[in-house]
C-alpha cells in the first residue's frame, strides 16, 4: 500500500491560491480585522494615526493592533516572535496583508501605546453592553498577583540595607587596616596596594549607593524597594513571596466578561473594594450596582461608603477573635450592646463602659473592681480588666451579615464567576510567565491587551463569529 504525497516545493500552480481562500470563514482573525477596521485610532490616541505629509510612510497602528490582538490570543507576547509570524504565519500574512515589521517597530508600538490599548479594552467593553453580553445585574470583583520582570533579588527593604551596610563596613575596615600596615611597615613586596585600593574603592561605591538607597527608602516613607523596578512590590503568593502587582477585575455575572480591571501596587485587597466598583459603575454607567467579593475585601469603612454611594456589596466579614490570652476566651458576641448608655453587658451582667478611639476602632472596658470580683474572670481575660475594641463601623458590618444571610448564594456565584477570567489570562494568555514589560505603564499595557484578547474570544464563544462579524458591519 501506498503513502499519501503531496506535491513538490517546485510544482508550479496556473492558478494560485489567495492568501483569502486559505481562511476559513469563521476564523478569529476575520473577527479581529473587522474589529479594528471600525475603531477610530485618532479618537483613541494611537500614535501615528494621523499620517504627515512628508517622510517616510510609517505602518499602518491598525495593523500593528491586530499583530498584538492575534498574538495575545495565540499565547504570543514577544515582539521578536511576532516578527517571526509575520514572516512564516499564513494567518498573519492575511491579517496585515504580507507586511513584515521588525520586532523594534512592533515593541515601539506596544510600549508608546499604553493608554490607546486601554481605551480601546474599555471600548470593546462598551461594544459587548450594546450586544447585551454584559448586563450589569452582579458584578464579581476579585484579585490576583502576576509576576512583574524584576528578579526576586533585586529585592531590599530597609533591615537588609542595614544589614548589607554593616558587612561592607567590616570589609572597608579590613582593607584599610591592610594598607596601614603596609605603610608602618613600609613592606611593598608582600601585598600589591594597587589591587587593595582598586578593591576599596569598589566597596566604596557600593556603600555609597548603599546609602543612597536607604536615604530613598526614608524620603519616600517605603517598606520596601525593587531596584530595577521600583513600581513593583514583593506580595504573598500561592507560589511564595513572589515581585508581583496585584492584577483587580471586575466581572460580569452573565457571560463572565471582564467589566473593568485594574493593575495595583497593593499587597493585599482590604483597600480595592470601594475603587474598583466606583469604577466598575462608571463604565456600566449605571446608578446602582450589586457586587460580590471574597473576605480579603472586608473593610467596613468602605462597606458604609458603598452603601453611600448605592453599591449593593456581598462580602464575607474578615475579623480577629476579640479576646485576651492564649486560652480560648469569651469573644465579643458574648457581650450584650445596650444602645440607651453606649456601652456592653458582659456574660456576668458587668457595663462595659465606651473609653476611647483608636485608629478606627471604639474601646470599651469594664471596671477592675468588677472583673477582680467576677466568678467568670478566667473565662474572660487574663488582664485586670476585660476590653472590647468594636469597629467604628460596626453597623456597616451587621448590615453585611444580613445581606449575606438573605443571598447565601452569593458566595458559590461568585466563584464561579471570577475565577473563570482569571483562570483564562494566567494559563492560556500569560501562560503562567510574568509581565514582558518593566513597571506599572508596562503592566498596565500588558494587562489591557490580556483583557481585550479574553473579552474577544469570550465574545466569539458566545455569540459564534459570523454574529459577531454581522454585529461589527
Amino acid at each position: 500500500m501506498h503513502y499519501k504525497k503531496g506535491e513538490a516545493v517546485t510544482q508550479g500552480s496556473l492558478f494560485p491560491v489567495s492568501l483569502d481562500e486559505l481562511i476559513p470563514a469563521d476564523h478569529s482573525v476575520r473577527v479581529i480585522a473587522a474589529y479594528v477596521e471600525h475603531l477610530s485610532l485618532s479618537t483613541l490616541g494611537f500614535t501615528k494615526a494621523v499620517t504627515k505629509t512628508t517622510g517616510r510612510p510609517p505602518y499602518d497602528p491598525s495593523d500593528l493592533l491586530k499583530l498584538y490582538l492575534y498574538g495575545y490570543l495565540q499565547r504570543i507576547r514577544s515582539s521578536r516572535r511576532l516578527e517571526a509570524e509575520c514572516q512564516r504565519n499564513v494567518e498573519v500574512m492575511w491579517l496585515l496583508g504580507r507586511l513584515t515589521p521588525d520586532f523594534k517597530t512592533i515593541a515601539e508600538f506596544r510600549r508608546l501605546n499604553r493608554t490607546a490599548f486601554v481605551a480601546t479594552c474599555r471600548e470593546f467593553v462598551q461594544f459587548c453592553r450594546r450586544a447585551q453580553l454584559i448586563t450589569g445585574e452582579l458584578v464579581a470583583i476579585d484579585g490576583s498577583k502576576f509576576q512583574a520582570a524584576a528578579s526576586h533579588r533585586q529585592y531590599v527593604t530597609p533591615a537588609k540595607l542595614a544589614k548589607q551596610q554593616a558587612v561592607l563596613e567590616q570589609q572597608i575596615h579590613r582593607y584599610l587596616t591592610v594598607l596601614d600596615q603596609q605603610d608602618q611597615t613600609e613592606k611593598t613586596e608582600s601585598i600589591n596596594a594597587d589591587a587593595v585600593r582598586a578593591a576599596l574603592h569598589a566597596l566604596q561605591d557600593q556603600q555609597r549607593q548603599n546609602l543612597a538607597q536607604q536615604a530613598n527608602l526614608r524620603e519616600q516613607n517605603l517598606t520596601q524597594l525593587i531596584k530595577t523596578e521600583p513600581d513593583a512590590r514583593m506580595m504573598r503568593t500561592a507560589a511564595g513571596k513572589q515581585v508581583s502587582y496585584n492584577v483587580q477585575t471586575a466581572v460580569d455575572a452573565t457571560h463572565h466578561l471582564i467589566v473593568h480591571h485594574e493593575v495595583t501596587q497593593a499587597c493585599s485587597d482590604n483597600q480595592q473594594l470601594l475603587p474598583v466598583a466606583l469604577a466598575t459603575k462608571a463604565v456600566l454607567e449605571q446608578d446602582t450596582l450589586r457586587v460580590a467579593a471574597d473576605a480579603g475585601y472586608s473593610n467596613g469603612e468602605q462597606f458604609a461608603v458603598c452603601e453611600r454611594e448605592q453599591i449593593e456589596a456581598y462580602v464575607p466579614a474578615n475579623r480577629a477573635v476579640n479576646n485576651q490570652g492564649k486560652q480560648p476566651l469569651f469573644d465579643r458576641r458574648e457581650f450584650h450592646y445596650e444602645p440607651a448608655t453606649d456601652s456592653f453587658r458582659c456574660p456576668n451582667g458587668k457595663a462595659l463602659q465606651r473609653k476611647q478611639m483608636n485608629k478606627g476602632a471604639i474601646i470599651y472596658a469594664a471596671q477592675e473592681s468588677d472583673c477582680r470580683s467576677c466568678p467568670l474572670k478566667s473565662q474572660c481575660t487574663e488582664a485586670s480588666r476585660r476590653y472590647l475594641n468594636i469597629h467604628a463601623h460596626e453597623d456597616a458590618f451587621a448590615r453585611m451579615q444580613v445581606r449575606l444571610q438573605q443571598r447565601p448564594e452569593m458566595m458559590r456565584i461568585r466563584r464561579a464567576t471570577v475565577e473563570h477570567p482569571f483562570g483564562n489570562l494566567k494559563q492560556w494568555i500569560f501562560g503562567n510567565g510574568r509581565f514582558l514589560l518593566w513597571g506599572l505603564a508596562g503592566a498596565e499595557t500588558e494587562m489591557a491587551l490580556g483583557c481585550m484578547a479574553y473579552n474577544l474570544k469570550r465574545a466569539m464563544n458566545v455569540l459564534g463569529v459570523q454574529k459577531m462579524m454581522a454585529l461589527l458591519v
